[in-house]
């Protein structure tokens, strides 16, 4: 059996709060054995709330967030992001903690952070163990959207699926992974997690982010990009999509 969780559209601490809250009571479920992460049709999630960063942030926010991914990440039940809407910044972070990932052939993904001077370090170190180097500089450095069929290749998604097939593919892979000996899963996950050292790079981007949100500038730039940026039902909806 599998439970979903949902994924909220933007991050701020009452909706971090509620999610985590929400995904521990999936890892108490004894007859959940996978959790599914999802989102809306049209976005899995925006990440960071910048209403919340440009006006009322608090330090602590960067520590929450980074202990839900790490939350996510160290589950001791597989986890799976069913992604059928578009995913931007600190959204992308959430996904990719995730064991694997499904997505709709219509999605894109974007780190556009660069766009008002902020380093999207926390989705960088998330970003690191599923991207090569060079194909995360381009995310960063260009702020492009890239299709979900590049981020297959590029092994952001471990498979891509349709809107109509994409609630199959869940439950055949949830099946799967709900077959998984409890064992395999934590010492599978102990032994890559000593390889890649995720929670030091992880508190080095949650650092250098830390320093950048104490910019006065850069809440600035944040605010002059969301009165640059077009608003549709208060969602960012001004993307440039990049065609395979």
């Amino acid at each position: 059996m599998h439970e979903y969780v949902m994924v909220p559209i933007k991050f701020n601490p009452d909706l971090l709060a509620d999610f985590e809250s929400r995904f521990t009571s999936a890892l108490n479920n004894e007859q959940c054995h996978v959790i599914v992460l999802t989102g809306d049709l049209n976005w899995f999630s925006m990440g960071m709330d910048l209403d919340y960063i440009s006006t009322d942030y608090e330090p602590l926010f960067i520590s929450q967030f980074c202990n839900i991914l790490k939350m996510v990440k160290n589950s001791p039940k597989p986890v799976l992001a069913r992604v059928e809407g578009d995913v931007i910044a600190g959204g992308i972070a959430l996904m990719c903690v995730a064991d694997y990932i499904i997505s709709c052939e219509t999605v894109s993904f974007s780190l556009p952070e660069s766009t008002f001077g902020i380093t999207p370090t926390i989705a960088m170190s998330c970003l690191l163990e599923r991207i090569t180097p060079h194909h995360l500089k381009f995310l960063v450095w260009s702020a492009t959207a890239i299709s979900a069929r590049k981020a297959l290749e590029w092994g952001i998604v471990d498979k891509i699926s349709t809107t109509e097939t994409i609630e199959q593919d869940v439950r055949a892979m949830s099946n799967k992974l709900s077959h998984i000996p409890a064992s395999i899963i934590r010492e599978s996950k102990l032994l890559l997690d000593w390889h890649s050292s995720f929670d030091k790079t992880l508190d080095l981007g949650s650092h250098l982010l830390g320093e950048k949100l104490s910019d006065p500038q850069i809440i600035e730039k944040t605010r002059h990009y969301l009165e640059c940026i077009s608003l549709f039902n208060d969602e960012y909806a001004d993307h440039q999509y990049e065609q395979n």
